[in-house]
């Protein structure tokens, strides 16, 4: 509705007052006062008096280009700002820019008036010494070159990889941190994408005394306090390197239906609100998996020990006991406190292999007829869900390992495995969701909500120039409709990453605005309270309803907390994915050090102006440079390079590449164009035969078109180095200067 206020005030470009949004849109005052007012705080409308009016000024995070000019990123289209405007922002920053009317172009401009919010208040990079001073070379590109002062760097050397404290102001400076290692180091560039992203890697003593305190043996009174679950074949299915289980799951047939048990792990029993756990997990958000380290939200005690869902141990859990029809409707639903005792520990890949027809190992052959049922219900429930218009991506996943030094990359291939879990996750979160909405109570949703229209005009007519047709107003089914149909043909995965890059990215909320990516009107996060703090805290909600604890006074105070829980929450899940995806690119261009000169036939992945990104089928991503592919041009129209004679290079084409080289510092892998094998020179025998039988076979020998002009073949030559579109141009040598003919 928000978006639809804003454009509402664009296309009008007057001031309005509440009474002519009340009746344009037909809201109730209350929430249209809300709406507006979150206009205004975000930045994008301005009051005067009883009128509102679009602002001139914007706020949002801003993005640099090295050759000075940047953008400040907004929902409905970016704000240019040209170089010299940008104050004293760097890359990342949250800004607020005063727009300006448009210039020769049509199009508007922005000044950086302010700094909101810093991006960093750590960096990391490499030691230098310049003239008695010493500086950081910040680790991150179009960053500035930091002074540093010089307490705490005595003894170090130039190179030595380290981490600052940033000072900004007029000249901003650096204070000494930490010492990283020398060089590039696996351990190094680890502990290096940690500080920068700014990480926990360690628990405090505090926190872990307060852990090591909690007993392992769970008391009897507890025990029969809760629903006892025990007798039932309860059991988990993880990835065969999996440590902490914290969700569990069991089906029952009914005379007329099934029931599905979804139990995931009671941490909010062991952590309690407001305890030195509990602030230590909040500060954390989630648990950070990178390529041979794991940054646990909670210590191991209780990720590994008291909360993790072993078999064969009793495990206290908060229950979603569904009852469904033989057409997957939901009947009824319970939540309960509960304590199991795992039968069995499965993993995705004997879970698949009992899928494609072979059988379960001896130890868990019992469970073959509950896998089968659970099989059946989750491939229908996919199937439902699709049909009501969710979004499925089908790119393939490669898991990062490192074993004493030694790197593995490894495919995720267990689809029918990971779904059967998935959908049963979705399942108890959707009706976890939909009981708080029900009844009111305080919550920490999932929301995804849909593209704003431009974004989606975009792609409508990007998937045009495809074939694939979308309708005006934007329709998840419609959406669904290309993926599928581009399954299996070359262009599938353009036709996904389109999709993909008009989406907005899921958040956590306080408030519960849908999930257009699964289509469904309610969501949170439920199922994993061991690695999400969102998860634990909806732990807490629902158990407080199921006890009726839930006072006024507590309810208001959660309302008022959660805001901030959620952004904190939002913020803490960005940071760990952009941890865990740039040290999955080291580990990956250090793979291509060791396989450099290997030929593999890739897919194209992406297309820009300076050439084509290829991924080889382990995941690995590189860049054949445009030099190196011949006189080909970007065409944005066409998301293709175009060569000569009709040749195109797109996403999804397969090419055979060659690795030429990698750069684990930079992330980068650089590849080659294998070429096809040059045709063999004849020799004079060959070349005598071959007249001999043209003599016979083709045309007269003499024959001859004296009134024509000699033919030509022009090749266009290109002299000089190349460089892409966007680099800053190179001053011309001055020539000498000629004497003029007279």
């Amino acid at each position: 509705m928000q978006e639809a206020l804003l454009e509402f005030f664009k296309k009008t470009g007057r001031p309005h007052r509440l009474e002519e949004i009340l009746h344009r849109f037909g809201l109730e005052k209350r929430e249209a006062k809300a709406h507006l007012k979150a206009l205004v705080e975000r930045g994008l409308l301005e009051k005067k008096g009883s009128r509102y009016f679009l602002a001139n000024r914007v706020q949002g995070p801003l993005s640099l280009h090295r050759d000075g000019y940047g953008f400040v990123r907004l929902p409905d289209g970016d704000l240019f700002i040209p170089p010299g405007y940008t104050g004293d922002a760097w890359p990342g920053d949250l800004v607020e820019a005063r727009v300006m009317p448009p210039g020769r172009d049509g199009r508007p401009w922005g000044v950086v008036e302010r700094v909101l919010k810093r991006a960093r208040e750590r960096l990391v990079g490499t030691l230098d010494f310049r003239k008695g001073r010493a500086l950081l070379l910040p680790d991150e590109p179009n960053l500035p070159e930091l002074p540093l002062a010089p307490e705490g760097l005595a003894g170090l050397k130039r190179g030595s990889r380290i981490v600052v404290q940033v000072h900004y102001g007029k000249r901003p400076y650096g204070t000494f941190l930490a010492y990283l290692g020398e060089g590039e180091a696996p351990e190094t560039e680890t502990e290096a994408v940690i500080a920068k992203y700014g990480l926990r890697a360690e628990f405090p003593e505090e926190v872990l005394k307060e852990a090591e305190a909690i007993p392992l043996e769970i008391p009897e009174a507890e025990l029969r306090r809760r629903e006892d679950f025990r007798g039932l074949r309860v059991f988990t299915i993880d990835g065969v390197d999996a440590k902490d289980f914290d969700d569990a799951i069991h089906v029952e047939r009914l005379p007329r239906g099934y029931r599905v048990g979804v139990h995931i792990a009671d941490v909010s029993h062991y952590v309690k609100e407001g305890s030195l756990l509990d602030q230590e997990a909040f500060l954390r958000g989630t648990s950070v998996y990178l390529p041979g380290r794991v940054l646990p939200m909670l210590p191991e005690r209780l990720s590994n020990g008291v909360c993790s869902l072993r078999p064969g141990e009793d495990r206290l859990v908060l229950s979603v006991l569904v009852d469904l029809t033989e057409d997957l409707e939901v009947k009824r639903v319970r939540f309960r406190e509960g304590v199991i005792r795992s039968v069995a520990r499965l993993t995705y890949t004997e879970v698949e292999a009992f899928a494609e027809g072979f059988g379960l190992p001896e130890e868990h052959a019992f469970l073959a007829e509950d896998l089968r049922l659970l099989l059946d219900l989750t491939q229908r429930m996919r199937e439902k869900r699709l049909e009501e218009g969710a979004l499925d991506f089908s790119f393939p996943e490669v898991k990062v390992e490192v074993e004493e030094g030694v790197l593995h990359l490894i495919p995720q291939a267990e689809p029918k495995a990971r779904s059967l879990i998935e959908e049963l996750m979705l399942l108890a979160n959707r009706l976890v969701a939909e009981y708080l909405v029900q009844k009111g109570l305080p919550g920490l949703f999932r929301v995804h909500e849909e593209p704003v229209q431009d974004a989606y005009e975009k792609l409508r007519q990007a998937l045009a120039r495809l074939g694939y047709t979308l309708p005006p107003k934007l329709s998840g089914h419609a959406l669904q409709k290309a993926l599928l149909a581009s399954r299996g043909r070359p262009e599938e995965p353009v036709v996904a990453y389109l999709v993909l890059r008009s989406l907005r990215l899921a958040r956590y909320a306080p408030e519960n605005l849908g999930h257009f990516g699964l289509a469904m009107e309610h969501y949170l996060h439920f199922t994993s309270p061991i690695r999400r703090y969102p998860d634990l805290v909806v732990h807490r909600v629902l158990k407080a309803a199921l006890r009726r604890t839930l006072t006024p006074a507590r309810k208001a105070r959660w309302q008022e907390a959660f805001p901030a829980i959620a952004e904190h929450a939002s913020e803490m899940e960005r940071k760990a994915e952009a941890a865990e995806r740039e040290l999955t690119k080291y580990y990956m261009a250090k793979w291509a050090e060791l396989h450099v000169g290997e030929r593999f036939l890739g897919k194209v992945t992406g297309v820009a102006n300076f050439g084509a990104f290829v991924t080889l089928p382990n995941g690995v991503e590189g860049l054949v440079r445009l030099e190196a592919l011949g006189p080909y041009t970007y065409s944005e129209e066409a998301m293709a390079l175009l060569g000569p004679k009709g040749r195109r290079i797109r996403l999804g084409d397969e090419m055979e590449v060659r690795i030429a080289g990698a750069n684990p510092r930079l992330r980068q892998v650089d590849l080659l164009p294998v070429e096809e094998a040059p045709k063999k020179t004849k020799n004079r025998k060959e070349k005598a035969k071959e007249v001999e039988m043209r003599k016979v076979v083709g045309p007269p020998e003499e024959k001859t078109r004296p009134g024509r002009p000699e033919r030509l073949t022009v090749h266009t030559m290109y002299i000089g180095e190349w460089r892409p579109k966007d680099a800053p141009p190179e001053e011309a040598p001055k020539s000498r200067r000629r004497k003029r003919r007279r």
